[in-house]
């Protein structure tokens, strides 16, 4: 049987990556200390800051609200933030609410849906039927979504900066993705902390970037977090699943080589490429002539969508 690295009690969790087995009172300890770690090393949240945490129903926000909770506790105002998207199968987005409700109130923490289709008469069942229409992948159409929405709400609510549940899983397929297909404008900006723009981007932060996707499932199941265990049904055969595959064959061969490979591209080569990139005619953010939302061009990418959904209405 195995030992708890810290106590010797029957061990709960075995971490592959870090060659420690614990026991569940201290895998919570390693969990919420891994946090603290990453927010520290990345400068990412100060005492006494309002934060909205985008909460969607799944594993990974759960455990990110849960765990911010309990190192901040009353030093930090903590705002869940949902987007109700509107996909009707499996009643998914019906189901993610309830979830992200019930947590925040659990945690006595507020929190606000912005439901996509009160607020802008578009939802990703429209985005299904007219797929081809918009000439842009479904996922990607969501992502943009909900980039935006995010944002600006965050934004709204007076919140000083954004935090996401982005995992070391997502973070490393995501970047190898864009190694592999040359995004440097992407590649530049892979960074766990993004600070705001003039008021119409807000910081992001992404403190589980070094939680691996085995971990936030273990903590959700040990704390009882209720939490949506379905995937979104529109997700299959999205790109960026065909790398977090890959990424996962090579952890499983290797364990800690996600890690190392995230490290590595941080330590090595994004200073070099910043330079490089900065060192060019770089990017100017705007504000979109329609919404006043932030982008590089005229019209932003939610508008120039919503536009192709239900015109000028």
């Amino acid at each position: 049987m195995n030992r708890c690295k810290r106590c010797s009690q029957p061990a709960a969790v075995y971490l592959a990556r870090h060659k420690i087995s614990l026991c569940t009172e201290h895998f919570i300890d390693f969990m919420k200390a891994s946090v603290r770690k990453t927010i520290k090393k990345y400068k990412m949240i100060y005492p006494y800051e309002k934060i909205a945490v985008a909460v969607s129903g799944g594993k990974d926000s759960a455990t990110l609200l849960h765990i911010l909770d309990g190192i901040y506790g009353e030093t930090l105002e903590l705002i869940g933030l949902y987007i109700d998207l509107g996909i009707e199968a499996q009643e998914y987005s019906k189901k993610s609410l309830e979830r992200a409700r019930s947590l925040c109130l659990s945690l006595n923490r507020e929190f606000v849906a912005i439901n996509l289709n009160k607020e802008y008469q578009i939802s990703m069942a429209m985005v299904k039927e007219r797929e081809s229409h918009l000439r842009r992948p479904y996922c990607a159409v969501c992502g943009t979504f909900k980039r935006y929405l995010l944002n600006r709400h965050s934004l709204q609510l007076g919140c000083e900066k954004l935090a996401t549940g982005h995992l070391l899983d997502d973070e490393s397929s995501v970047l190898l993705m864009n190694v592999l297909n040359g995004n440097m404008s992407q590649l530049v900006r892979a960074e766990p902390y993004l600070p705001g723009t003039n008021s119409v981007l807000i910081a992001r932060i992404k403190p589980l970037y070094e939680i691996s996707e085995l971990e936030t499932t273990l903590y959700a199941q040990v704390m009882g977090l209720g939490f949506q265990e379905e995937e979104c049904p529109y997700s299959f055969g999205a790109s960026t699943l065909a790398y977090k595959t890959l990424i996962h064959d090579m952890e499983g061969k290797f364990p800690g080589i996600t890690m190392k490979f995230l490290q590595t591209f941080h330590k090595r080569f994004l200073p070099a490429l910043k330079a490089y990139y900065q060192g060019g005619e770089g990017v100017t953010l705007n504000r979109c002539i329609k919404c006043e939302g932030p982008t590089t061009e005229e019209v932003c990418a939610f508008c120039n969508i919503r536009y192709l959904l239900i015109g000028n209405e």
